[in-house]
């Protein structure tokens, strides 16, 4: 399977955080492929592969962004408040899906400019409120207060390098540690898992680690890729490769070793610099027990939490070769 094809297939099935089942349903399939595969009371997915050296935790976070109903009103249309940092600039207009009883097509109610004098009527909150064709009677048949609802998704090349689709985040994560799974010849004892709930406070990753109980964790999530409108030195480059994280909350060994190992195999990286905490699992697992030294690749991503998300397979690819040259050195 090439990576686009993978990504394709990772990014299909919605999984908004807190009902990551509809996704384990639609991969598990694929992820049998790569290991023994079994799941957990909070919804994470475990792929495990025996070995006899260190036992090391893989993690990638399988749940998206997404929405919740909150109530239907008596026209018919359905309110909703978002699950995660949805970015509310982007949703006016945009095309949902409601997972009720069934499947329910939705867009987000927009007033006209002509209506508006040309401001944006976004919501500041997080609320909005969908429109699904229906009478509040025939709604409710189909529709209930917390119901997930999700992007509708679209996955689309872009040029020649690169794909745009809705849920890269972190679905282009997960892609990497399963090619990373193919390329490697580790002895090492593995166990990926696709986690939940990383969207809403990293509950998966928390129970995850705790249970798994590694010697050592690599974290693989999406960082900042620069724009025309972005400021360079927050952001990464598309094609620029890997971005190794450094912070005090990650092992400074690790980071350095895969400094090292980018620069022997000539893999292009970037290093991402931090003062505190990462702002994804890796927070969460160095300090499950009694401490789990991390490392934290993420991979360079425009337009993130927007159903536009969009990454280069060839940092897809460089991120993949790298861990499976980190989990044969440590």
């Amino acid at each position: 399977m090439t990576t686009i094809e993978l990504l394709e297939k990772l990014t299909s099935p919605a999984g908004v955080a807190g009902e990551e089942n509809s996704s384990f349903e639609a991969l598990k399939g694929l992820f049998s492929l790569y290991g023994d595969v079994s799941c957990d009371d909070t919804g994470n997915i475990f792929i495990h592969k025996n070995g006899k050296g260190k036992h090391i935790l893989l993690d990638a976070h399988l749940d998206t962004i997404g929405f919740v109903v909150t109530g239907i009103t008596d026209d018919g249309f359905v309110r909703l408040t978002k699950v995660g940092g949805v970015d509310m600039r982007t949703v006016e207009g945009m095309e949902l899906t409601l997972h009720g009883k069934e499947d329910v097509y939705g867009v987000v109610c927009t007033v006209p400019p002509h209506l508006s004098n040309g401001e944006s009527k976004v919501s500041t909150d997080g609320t909005c409120v969908a429109d699904i064709g229906m009478s509040k009677e025939d709604a409710e048949k189909v529709v209930s207060v917390g119901d997930k609802v999700s992007f509708r998704a679209s996955f689309e090349k872009l040029g020649e390098n690169r794909v745009s689709a809705t849920y890269i985040d972190d679905r282009g994560g997960i892609a990497v540690l399963l090619k990373a799974l193919e390329y490697t010849n580790t002895e090492n004892e593995i166990t990926l898992v696709c986690s939940a709930q990383e969207e809403t406070g990293g509950a998966g990753a928390t129970c995850a680690s705790f249970n798994v109980n590694a010697d050592l964790s690599l974290s693989v999530d999406v960082s900042f890729a620069t724009t025309p409108d972005s400021n360079a030195k927050e952001c990464g480059k598309m094609n620029g490769g890997p971005m190794i994280g450094y912070s005090p909350i990650l092992s400074r060994e690790y980071s350095d070793l895969l400094v090292e190992i980018a620069k022997e195999k000539n893999i292009p990286h970037q290093k991402e610099i931090m003062n505190g905490r990462t702002g994804t699992n890796a927070d969460h697992i160095t300090i499950s027990k009694g401490g789990v030294p991390s490392a934290l690749v993420s991979l360079p991503q425009r337009y993130m939490h927007t159903p536009v998300e969009t990454v280069d397979i060839r940092d897809v690819e460089n991120c993949a070769k790298l861990i499976a040259e980190f989990l044969e050195r440590v």
